[in-house]
């Protein structure tokens, strides 16, 4: 009996997992729930794998959503508009991306509402401005019903709003009019709710405890709650301007954002919690945990507020507007940006990045997770799903596209030539719309028209609608509201498929815009621009002056601890200077038979073909390097990218430098190359001591003991006035410079300062200087300004006694040796018997090395306090540790500095120890030095160096062949 018993709750157990398995998970309408909370109870994807992708052929501004293993989305028009083009609602295989059914919703006009499912039935508006139920077993209509206008209406967007589904009753919502609908299952209109006046597209109604909100607008706009039941209005609340978001509710309180105001209201009587300004916004915020999560337009940023008091928590920056509403799923949030590139990010609840993937044209669609997948819709015309498993390719069949009339035309008659530059964006504002501003890349077929227009010297003008943006205008010749003639466009003869912002050019496409109505030619328009298109992968063409006379130094990327001092009037000289005014960085290599300019903009020397940067002046080849090459005024320096016997004219890296010499000095720029900046004309000699100092900050009246040896030391003992402000101190341990010599900082012009070329980190009061430091103080006009570009400028040369307990190395980017000290051997003399030197391999301090899924990542506090035994800096993409006769450099990529941390991805570690000379009585003074390629760096490691009176024979030998090739 007892074994009886045992068997039937085994069994029982077995039924109850078999019960728990066969619940999957589902995201059934917009924002996960009839609340809209947008809160998944579940993990979303870790990472950016596609596991699969679909491509529908048109845009995908409606939100997906899933249920039972199928995913539902929508499309709509990509303005490239063909006759007989429908517009589908399709239903897809969760597992592969595979269609099951579409429905083209009435005659296919399309739609951007999200759908909803109950039960084996889905309801979605369409454009045509019908509510439709769809049969989800076999794509068939069940029943359709008019609730705005549509299309054909003038109301482009038909009917956008996601319906909610609250006990057996289907809520939307009418933009022309501000309306509640409800209908039953069957179709039939149970009763409405009218406000009378119109609403925002893609406010959607919300549904909790038999009430319903929405927005509406009598007179005024405002937040309407209705007791289902009764059908009678519970409450309304006015609010600053039309709503945006579609109501969210949760724990009492119900969330709603207006373009400039997000709102918390008390659900029983709409009394406001709290209410906080916000940047514009389309999308619906998502609650969680007690914080509210959204997205804006003015900042391109995400926010977290509390969703008890509204305070900010944290924002996180996008690449641009976010219209899409995030989702929360456990503690990663899901969004994306809505710009010509657009980025779907993870970013977990604390503000930081989990994940990004890049995209490649708008994304108005919002996120859904479900069961580890996140689902989102781009005008790519691609339905992506992220997750494991990846099941790629996944072929599905892409409507035929016909002729291109887009968003985005051009000027009047005639052929031009325009250069592009890859990677670089423009900005372009709408002329009805001042607050808006579009990034766009210069390589499209838009970016093009902008390159002419300005060559050309006519304009152009874009126009924004509630769908979207389009080309208006050029040279002043307009669409015509009326016959509809409007600016259209084709690359090479063909027609685009995308518009004019989104179609990337390659060199050699024409471009080629006309004005007309649809199913017109270049041909038989009186108005046309054929451009010519030359795309570089860098160009730059400007003038830039020299001083005669003037200096900089530079440094190799492969050696921090050389430095090159260099005429300002070579053709080296006039690189750094555009480098610096084209706000582009060159880098130069060191080998053992000199140095050489190995990159110019990220690209760099080629090991294989080796393609390289040359150079001429005046079209004439230099018969020596960029540095020793001396300008005179008018000269033309030309640099390429390519290989022996290329020229400027075939590379696809280009840079034009016009050189003035004036006769009487002028400020020049320098520092471009990583290195140290122009030659001050005086200098303040200063000696510091190894002691302190007090000083107070004036906004505080707190005071300050701070060491001498230090930026800020060096300024005080020059005798140059000065304040200080302490608003940073308790966070980062820096006191910052408020006014010099009596010039206050005024906004974003303020006092730098860099040590021997390089822009510190840190508080001058933190960054210790060593003998031989050369501290530049000056006045900057903005965070790209130089000493060399500055017109108040204060040089200081730092001399520490021998003495003073610092070495006589540079603490940022100088030369020299290190003295000796007893706390760890320094380069010098080791004779045999003599203590051994030895140097610490180490982690400084304040540092960590992470074994993660992409290799080892370095960090460093950054507030720590370099030392004159230790410092640790970020110079371009390495970090660079200095201990006395010690220099390690981690070359790193994705370097981030962030809340007082610097963090990147390990690519390479060397090490090098300067020389250990010794005396041998059978050799004479020998010299020892050391460089590594490291693999990490030991906790504890060290490398001792010493000598041996009678070598064996093996290391004479060496040392004889080692003099001998010297």
């Amino acid at each position: 009996m007892k074994s009886k018993l045992f068997q039937l709750s085994i069994e029982l157990i077995m039924l109850s997992l078999l019960l728990v398995g066969v619940v999957s998970a589902s995201y059934p309408m917009f924002h996960y729930d009839g609340q809209r909370t947008g809160y998944v109870p579940e993990d979303g994807p870790q990472n950016n794998t596609i596991r699969w992708k679909a491509n529908l052929g048109e845009f995908i501004g409606a939100p997906p959503i899933e249920k039972d293993g199928r995913v539902y989305v929508g499309v709509w028009p990509d303005m490239n508009f063909a006759a007989g083009e429908e517009y589908y609602l399709y239903c897809l295989n969760a597992t592969d991306g595979s269609e099951i059914w579409k429905n083209p919703l009435g005659i296919g006009e399309g739609t951007v509402s999200g759908a909803a499912v109950s039960g084996d039935r889905l309801y979605a508006g369409c454009m045509d401005g019908n509510l439709y139920c769809i049969d989800t077993t076999d794509g068939t209509t069940l029943w359709s019903a008019p609730v705005d206008a549509g299309r054909g209406g003038g109301n482009w967007h038909g009917l956008a709003s996601c319906p909610a589904v609250l006990d057996n009753t289907i809520y939307v919502t009418s933009l022309t009019d501000g309306t509640l609908h409800a209908f039953d299952p069957d179709g039939i209109e149970i009763w409405t709710y009218a406000t009378g006046n119109a609403t925002f597209a893609y406010t959607s109604p919300a549904a909790d405890a038999g009430r319903v909100y929405f927005a509406g607008n009598t007179v005024t706009d405002a937040l309407y709650c209705i007791d289902a039941a009764t059908h009678q209005e519970v409450w309304n609340t006015t609010t600053d301007g039309q709503i945006k978001s579609s109501p969210v509710i949760s724990g009492g309180t119900v969330f709603a954002a207006s373009a400039n105001q997000l709102y918390a209201l008390n659900t029983s009587d709409g009394s406001e919690r709290w209410s906080t300004p916000i940047s514009a916004s389309w999308g619906t915020p998502a609650v969680a945990g007690g914080y509210l999560y959204l997205g804006t337009n003015g900042d391109s940023a995400l926010h977290c507020y509390n969703a008890a008091t509204g305070a900010e928590e944290w924002s996180f920056a996008a690449n641009g507007k976010i219209d899409t509403s995030p989702v929360v799923a456990n503690d990663i949030v899901y969004f994306a940006s809505n710009t010509g590139s657009s980025t779907v990010y993870a970013v977990d609840t604390a503000g930081n990045e989990v994940w990004q993937y890049a995209t490649t044209n708008y994304l108005q669609s919002s996120p859904a997770v479900s069961d580890g997948v996140l689902y989102i819709g781009s005008d790519e015309g691609n339905l992506y799903a992220f997750g494991e498993g990846s099941v790629l390719p996944t072929p599905t069949p892409i409507p035929t596209q016909t002729p291109t009339p887009t968003p985005t035309p051009a000027p009047g008659s005639g052929n031009r030539t325009v250069t592009l530059v890859s990677g670089e964006i423009f900005t372009v504002t709408p002329f009805n719309n001042a607050s808006a501003a579009y990034t766009i890349n210069r390589t499209s077929a838009l970016g093009a028209l902008d390159t002419a227009a300005t060559a050309g010297g006519f304009n152009y003008t874009l126009k924004e609608e509630s769908w979207g943006s389009f080309l208006y205008s050029i040279a002043g010749i307009a669409y015509n509201e009326t016959s509809w003639d409007s600016w259209l466009f084709m690359v090479n003869g063909a027609a685009a498929g995308v518009g004019a912002a989104d179609y990337q050019l390659v060199d050699g496409d024409v471009v080629t815009y006309w004005y007309g109505g649809w199913g017109s030619t270049p041909e038989t328009s009186d108005h046309v621009i054929r451009i010519n298109v030359n795309v570089r992968d860098f160009a730059w063409e400007g003038t830039v002056s020299l001083t005669a006379g003037q200096t900089f130094t530079v440094t190799p990327y492969n050696n921090a601890s050389a430095v090159y001092t260099v005429n300002r009037t070579s053709a080296l000289g006039a690189l750094d200077a555009a480098a610096t005014a084209g706000e582009f960085n060159y880098t130069l290599k060191e080998e053992s038979w000199g140095s050489y300019l190995y990159s110019i903009a990220g690209i760099a020397y080629n090991e294989t073909s080796w393609d390289s940067w040359l150079y001429t002046v005046n079209s004439v080849t230099a018969d020596v390097g960029a540095a020793d090459y001396q300008l005179v005024d008018g000269d033309v320096v030309t640099c390429w990218y390519g290989g022996w016997g290329s020229t400027p004219a075939t590379a696809n890296a280009v840079v034009n430098i016009t050189v003035s010499i004036p006769t009487t000095p002028t400020p020049t720029p320098g520092g471009g190359g990583g290195g140290g900046g122009d030659s001050p004309s005086s200098w303040i000699t200063v000696t510091l001591e190894s002691d302190t100092f007090n000083v107070t900050a004036e906004n505080s009246g707190t005071t300050y003991t701070v060491d001498r040896q230090t930026a800020l030391g060096a300024l005080d003992a020059s005798g140059t006035s000065y304040t200080l402000d302490d608003s940073y101190y308790q966070e980062y341990g820096s006191l910052f410079l408020n006014s010099v010599r009596g010039r206050t900082n005024e906004g974003t012009k303020g006092w730098m300062y860099q040590v021997n070329g390089v822009s510190p980190s840190g508080g001058a009061n933190v960054m210790a200087v060593a003998n031989g430091d050369k501290v530049v103080f000056y006045w900057s006009e903005s965070m790209s300004a130089t000493p060399a570009t500055s017109s108040d400028v204060i040089s200081i040369r730092v001399t520490i006694p021998a003495s003073g307990g610092s070495g006589s190395g540079s603490s940022i980017g100088g030369s020299g040796s290190s003295s000796s000290s007893s706390a760890a051997a320094t380069p010098g003399s080791s004779e045999p018997g003599a203590a051994i030197p030895s140097f610490f391999l180490g982690l400084p301090a304040g540092a960590a090395i992470e074994l993660g899924e992409w290799g080892q990542a370095f960090s460093f506090d950054t507030g720590r306090r370099n030392t004159s035994e230790e410092q640790v800096t970020v110079s371009g993409n390495s970090f660079i540790i200095k201990r006395n006769g010690l220099t390690m450099v981690l070359a790193a990529r994705n370097i981030n500095e962030k809340n007082g941390k610097a963090a990147g991805l390990i690519e390479s570690i060397t090490a090098s120890i300067e020389p250990v000379t010794a005396n041998i009585s059978t050799m004479g003074t020998v010299a020892a030095s050391l460089d590594l390629n490291l693999t990490g760096i030991p906790g504890d490691g060290r490398i001792e160096i010493s000598f041996n009176e009678t070598p064996d024979a093996g290391a004479a030998n060496a040392f004889h062949l080692a003099a001998t090739e010297n």
